[in-house]
């Protein structure tokens, strides 16, 4: 009995310790960016997800306090739910990705990357989410993440890797369409182009000078590159320029193929969309294989056709199917194969409905039916043959291939975006406001209309004329893509004296 209790007692004496001891070893958690952890970032830009597996496993072993690795792992994971998963595979995570967030938040509030890290996982988990619907999770996240980097600002004013995420955070909150305004009004968030810009420069350049940021380098110069892309800056950079391996990441790949076809280049685009890392050390994105074929339409399209179906057959996506099928449709209809064309617009129509906003665009294409004249055109203006169609988009042709007004609306558009990239402004602006005259449909082109006006009395130094024209931008809604013309309205707005 006396050899019982002592044992008893020994293991009491051993369980106080432990628990004496357990938020002490929470707090020995750190962060280390060793280059083992260099290597699992590499890794996640090139998509090597079964390598980052390998990375983290030993890392987690040589060295069980840093959360670096739980960090990389919750990006990895929102990244497959992002791109490649279902909504059955994220739930099947959730629990995983509440366990290392966890994890990160036992770093000791001394430690200014505790916050950083915590709000990008957030931002990781916001998007997965929110691409699922799951609107109230991803609402969370997101509210979670303007929190953490608002206080950690605060706490940390010159903590340069806080500037990346909340830069991103204070562009896309200040541009957001008035629709999405009130509902980010309630969580209080407050956002400001020009401060979001200036943050994510910031934290660019210094990402060069410092060698402590030299782990951030290309993330940051991707997001540098990214945002000044999507909010059509002046100062447009591109990865390439900035001297990083672009064929090194899918992700770079595709953020420079886009910058290249904006360019009015489809070959370039699609010569390095060819060249992304493929195989089976990468992770199979099939959206890439539909942004691929949507480029090669304009080039090659029995290529486009190739990667298109590719992606029809791998997807386990609701988002993007109903534009594939636009694009075969156009494949058919400019071979003059009208049958199949109509196969695959009823597919179109009977695909269930998604949020994004190609699927949305593919939707009211196939209810109003398709034009091949403006088709052709339209892929000679994003392969950058402009002459082209400022040629077989003549004045004196227009009644031949135009009878609704939504027909009229996209012929005046698509001649004046031509005549614009040629930098041919005056008959641009005259097309501009032929296509203005047809106010109905509420479109795509018709919203683009009046928001490329304004940018070109912005360049023509007519700031009243602009500023209307913004203002005119914006109050269009509720036709796809609203929400990137409505962006660069308000950052429009915010660049005008």
């Amino acid at each position: 009995m006396r050899d019982l209790l002592g044992s008893l007692f020994f293991m009491r004496n051993i369980l106080l310790f432990l628990i004496a001891i357990l938020p002490l070893s929470a707090f020995s958690q750190k962060v280390d960016f060793n280059s083992a952890m260099e290597d699992g970032i590499l890794a996640i830009a090139e998509v090597r997800l079964n390598d980052l597996d390998n990375i983290l496993k030993m890392e987690r072993r040589t060295n069980p306090d840093n959360v670096v690795p739980d960090y990389l792992e919750s990006a990895a994971l929102s990244i497959r739910a992002f791109f490649v998963e279902d909504e059955a595979w994220l739930e099947s995570k959730e629990e995983r990705l509440d366990h290392l967030f966890d994890r990160v938040s036992n770093l000791p509030d001394s430690e200014p990357y505790k916050n950083v890290f915590l709000a990008e996982m957030s931002l990781g988990m916001a998007g997965a989410h929110g691409k699922f619907k799951h609107n109230v999770k991803a609402a969370w996240a997101f509210y979670k993440a303007y929190n953490l980097l608002s206080d950690n600002l605060e706490e940390h004013p010159n903590f340069i890797p806080t500037l990346i995420p909340f830069g991103v955070l204070q562009t896309a909150v200040g541009a957001l369409p008035s629709d999405y305004k009130s509902i980010a009004s309630l969580f209080g968030f407050e956002g400001n182009i020009e401060e979001g810009l200036k943050m994510i420069r910031k934290a660019y350049y210094y990402s060069l000078a410092d060698p402590k940021l030299k782990f951030h380098q290309n993330y940051f110069a991707y997001v540098y590159s990214y945002v000044n892309f999507e909010l059509d800056t002046e100062e447009q950079v591109s990865l390439h320029t900035l001297g990083i391996n672009v064929e090194g990441s899918t992700f770079f790949v595709y953020l420079e193929a886009q910058q290249l076809l904006s360019q009015g280049d489809a070959s370039a685009s699609l010569e390095l969309l060819m060249k992304r890392p493929q195989g089976p050390s990468y992770l199979n994105i099939p959206f890439f294989d539909y942004y691929t074929g949507k480029v090669a339409l304009m080039v090659d399209r029995e290529e486009a056709k190739k990667q298109l179906e590719r992606f029809l057959k791998e997807s386990r996506d609701k988002e993007h199917r109903k534009s594939a099928y636009r694009y075969l449709a156009w494949y058919h209809l400019l071979k003059g194969e009208q049958q199949a064309a109509e196969a695959y617009r009823q597919k179109i129509l009977s695909e269930p409905v998604t949020l994004t906003g190609s699927d949305k665009q593919a939707l009211v294409e196939a209810q109003r039916g398709f034009n091949s004249y403006l088709i052709k055109a339209r892929l000679n203006f994003d392969a950058g043959r402009y002459s082209n169609v400022v040629q077989d988009l003549r004045p004196g042709i227009i009644n031949k291939h135009c009878k609704e007004p939504w027909e009229f609306q996209e012929y005046h558009y698509r001649r004046a975006r031509a005549l614009q990239e040629l930098g041919l402004r005056d008959e641009a602006i005259k097309s501009f406001n032929e296509s203005l005259k047809y106010q109905s449909p509420i479109s795509f082109s018709l919203a683009n209309s009046t928001l490329q006006l304004a940018l070109l009395f912005e360049e023509k130094g007519n700031w009243s004329k602009s500023r209307d024209l913004f203002k005119a931008a914006l109050v269009l809604e509720d036709y796809p893509f609203h929400e990137g013309i409505q962006q660069k309205a308000k950052a429009g707005l915010a660049r005008l004296p």
